[in-house]
């Protein structure tokens, strides 16, 4: 016994097929046959609609996925046009706010004097509280020896005491270890400042020392200001301002409690001066 046919779709659609060919060659030669057009037009259309359904489906499909790439591509694009635009911007800021950094440091190089300098950018920072020591970008390729002074546009950082070829380091006033001598603006008096480790606020501060109380009125706000003795800063740096008077009981004299000009916690431009001819 034969096996019977079981792939009926397929045998269906042959025959569909078949009936098509002979309809597209009686049409084609213009002859007419209605009994067979109908025959095969009962068999052929449900086969037809199927196929164009799918074609459409199928076509729908891929026209989505298209569609959908290439709003997501668009999408991605104007994302990141987007954010290339903002860092634009930030770096713009960034730029006119450094450059007004750097104008104020050079207006103020110009009115304490006429120096030699070399500017800088601060790289990094001790891990104390106050970052009483820097790193700076510039060294011995730049002419920096140990012991020049490092000034802000706002006064006096102190001095640089370690030096690589492209680097050196920079301890600060507010360093306990740095002493400085300073004068009095308004009375002319002339004494130390050195860095205070203890204080009650969480600041930076100085302590100013060394001024006989009946040589001196000195009162909250005035300005501190290097002296030059010693010839290890210039003359004239602004230090900081009088904060607190007081007596100390030790030594008969008076002390005081001084706020550093600089705001050494965003310092970020520097200035070393290399020449100033070593006295004040």
């Amino acid at each position: 016994m034969k096996k019977s046919f079981t792939n009926k779709p397929v045998l269906i659609m042959v025959i569909a097929i078949v009936l098509l060919l002979v309809l597209a060659f009686f049409s084609a030669s213009s002859r007419t046959i209605p009994w067979l057009e109908n025959a095969v037009g009962v068999i052929v259309r449900p086969v037809q609609t199927f196929a164009f359904k799918a074609s459409n489906s199928i076509a729908g499909f891929f026209s989505n996925l298209f569609n959908t790439t290439d709003a997501d591509l668009e999408n991605a694009r104007l994302k990141q046009q987007l954010a290339l635009f903002e860092q634009t911007k930030l770096d713009y800021a960034e730029l006119a706010k450094e450059n007004e950094r750097l104008r104020a440091l050079l207006n103020y190089s110009g009115s304490i004097g006429d120096f030699e300098y070399v500017t800088a950018k601060v790289i990094g920072r001790s891990s104390g509280v106050w970052f009483d020591t820097l790193t700076i970008n510039i060294g011995r390729s730049r002419g920096i020896e140990v012991g020049m002074p490092v000034i802000s546009g706002d006064g006096l950082i102190g001095k640089v005491t370690d030096v690589g070829l492209n680097w050196c380091k920079v301890t600060s006033i507010i360093d306990s270890t740095v002493t400085v001598a300073v004068t009095v603006e308004r009375t002319r008096d002339n004494c130390m400042v050195r860095g205070v480790f203890n204080t009650a606020s969480s600041a930076s501060k100085l302590e100013l020392y060394y001024l006989p109380t009946d040589l001196t009125d000195l009162v909250p706000g005035d300005i501190i200001m290097t002296s030059g003795i010693g010839g290890i800063y210039p003359k004239g740096i602004r230090v900081g301002t009088v904060e607190e008077v007081m007596l100390d009981t030790d030594t008969s004299g008076i002390n005081a409690i001084v706020a550093p000009s600089v705001d050494f916690l965003h310092l970020e431009e520097v200035m070393v001066i290399t020449d100033f001819g070593g006295a004040g």
